[in-house]
């Protein structure tokens, strides 16, 4: 299969066959590609959806232009004409049409926006210099991403065996000056360099984007109010089994010969609840991105956030303001995750050189609490089923378990988006009123996998380096997770950059995450798939309170 590829190609618009000739190309051209049959269907779909109004706002002259890349693993569709510019996810509807026709439409156009905007950074549309611009990101490579940090992961092991082993202690010693600490500490500057903006981007993009929840009603209520129930019972649940195993020896990560002083957390300073609140509003705008201040940077957010839909004229303006900074700072992550593999290679030599047996078996235990953590959740999420939707939670798990398989592999919801949706419908009977809304959205608020993660991570991390966390600081850092959970961007990589946060807030070294790189991408699976579960069977509850779930559907085999 071929890595690179560049094919273009024009349609005139006048003829009135660009639609079907347009389609017929991204679809011969991807099979190509040997992109999956999902995949193709979904840019099918959405070129289907997008083409009719780029040539309904084209110039008479215009042409469609369409050009497919393929471009390290990742496959994209870039359509374009010359024309006015135009909303997509706006309703657009006949004046001429009867009231109820056109509160149909508008209703169904309502519906095709939140499709739209579901698919995140998948879908770029954009007016420059008078020409419309599509862009449709149709396949990423994650699968190609889990086994280079696979290799990345076995060669880092054999490299640091030889190191300990074989190899004589000054070259040794040279090899983790010279080159994997350099590494190592050049991928930590560069996500610093990404926290603020990240975190402050995608909160203002998630607030603004469904800032009227309220219009959607009963529904949009009950499915906020179960994913924030969800989240919470997740943060408990990890602090709780942390508690109870404490995975690693305390500070034992002193000692791994990384020059790092040992750290604390100033017990002489104002930890209590009030001194947290008042401190969360910062005296100007700037001050909390210069001080790295991230409860300042998220109320900064959700009050942007929630102010971008009372400025009338100027809202549209804003938020695609707003969702171009997103846009852009999650392109800078996603550029910097490709780097993962080598940052793991060199984590892990680095960690097997200096570590003994002791560490080895410390950073093991750390993931098996991690996925302790995870089980319960599952089991939760079955209880959910069965306590709140009457329904019977061994045939919710047995009809999932295709696209728990899916996240797991994919690594990523928004990814599973499509197939979690097909499940919804085609096998546990959920109506599409309920699922096209909560799944999308589940997918950029609902992250209890991730709240597992940080939450455990972020306390061994602190075990590991010496770091007493008080209670009153425990609950600051559940606020933090909560609040990060909602806006959490779905790319790769992003986790890490919220585990930053929250090392941050707890004063522990951000240089500690090197001691979890080479384990991290396997936990990221496993809480993908978490985070996806709970958007299912959130789903499947309110359908059911709603009314609106196919019981023949969900009880046939």
């Amino acid at each position: 299969m071929r890595q690179f590829l560049n094919k273009k190609k024009s349609f005139s618009i006048e003829d009135g066959q660009a639609l079907q000739d347009s389609l017929a190309f991204i679809e011969e051209t991807l099979q190509k590609t040997g992109l999956g049959n999902k995949l193709t269907l979904r840019t099918l779909l959405l070129a289907e959806e997008l083409i009719p109004q780029l040539i309904r706002h084209a110039a008479d002259d215009a042409n469609l232009r369409v050009q497919i890349r393929r471009y390290l693993g990742d496959i994209s569709v870039s359509i374009r004409a010359a024309g006015e510019s135009f909303d997509p996810y706006s309703a657009q509807t006949d004046d001429s049409a009867g009231i109820r026709e056109m509160e149909e439409e508008e209703a169904e156009q309502a519906i095709r926006g939140i499709l739209l905007k579901s698919q995140g950074d998948k879908l770029k549309i954009s007016h420059r210099n008078g020409v419309n611009r599509i862009r449709i990101l149709a396949g990423q490579s994650s699968r190609q991403m889990v086994l280079y940090t696979t290799a990345a992961l076995l060669m880092g092991l054999l490299c640091g065996l030889l190191m300990k082993s074989v190899f004589p202690a000054a070259v040794s010693a040279g090899l983790e000056t010279y080159l994997l600490d350099p590494i190592k500490t050049m991928f930590i500057n560069t996500l610093k360099i990404v926290i603020g903006p990240v975190i402050f981007f995608s909160i203002v993009s998630c607030i603004s984007q469904f800032k009227d929840l309220s219009e959607l009603g009963r529904i949009g209520a009950k499915v906020m109010g179960t994913y924030m129930i969800t989240t919470v019972i997740a943060v408990l649940l990890a602090f709780g089994i942390s508690m109870v195993f404490h995975p690693g020896a305390f500070g034992f990560a002193l000692a791994l010969g990384e020059n790092i002083e040992a750290v604390s957390v100033d017990l002489n300073m104002d930890t209590s609840l009030l001194h947290m609140i008042i401190n969360i509003v910062p005296s100007n705008f700037l001050s909390p991105f210069l001080e790295s201040d991230t409860l300042q940077i998220i109320f900064l957010a959700v009050l942007c956030g929630a102010a971008v839909g009372l400025i009338g004229e100027h809202t549209a303006t804003l938020q695609e303001f707003f969702e171009s900074c997103n846009s852009l700072f999650l392109t800078i992550t996603t550029i910097i995750s490709r780097l993962i593999p080598l940052v793991v290679f060199c984590s892990v030599a680095v960690m097997i050189e200096n570590m003994g047996r002791a560490s080895l078996v410390s950073i093991l235990g750390y993931a098996g609490v991690d996925v302790i953590a995870l089980f319960c959740m599952m089991l939760i999420y079955g209880l959910m089923v069965l306590i709140l939707g009457r329904l019977n939670p061994i045939t919710f798990f047995k009809k999932n378990r295709e696209g728990m398989l899916t996240s797991f592999t994919l690594c990523s919801s928004s990814a599973a988006m499509p197939t979690n949706m097909r499940i919804c419908t085609d096998l546990l009977g959920i109506s599409p009123k309920v699922c096209n809304f909560s799944i999308p959205l589940g997918a950029t608020v609902n992250m209890d996998g991730t709240c597992i993660f940080l939450t455990i991570t972020g306390l061994f991390l602190a075990r590991a380096y010496g770091v007493t966390v008080p209670q009153s600081v425990m609950l600051s850092l559940a606020i933090t997770i909560i609040l990060l959970s909602l806006g959490c961007p779905g790319i790769p990589g992003a986790s890490i950059v919220c585990l930053c946060v929250i090392l941050a807030n707890l004063g522990v070294p951000i240089e500690s995450i090197g001691l979890i790189m080479g384990i991290n991408p396997f936990l990221q699976m496993a809480n993908t798939m978490s985070n996806t579960t709970g958007d299912v069977a959130a789903s499947l509850i309110v359908a059911r309170s709603e009314g609106l779930l196919d019981l023949e559907i969900y009880n046939s085999r």
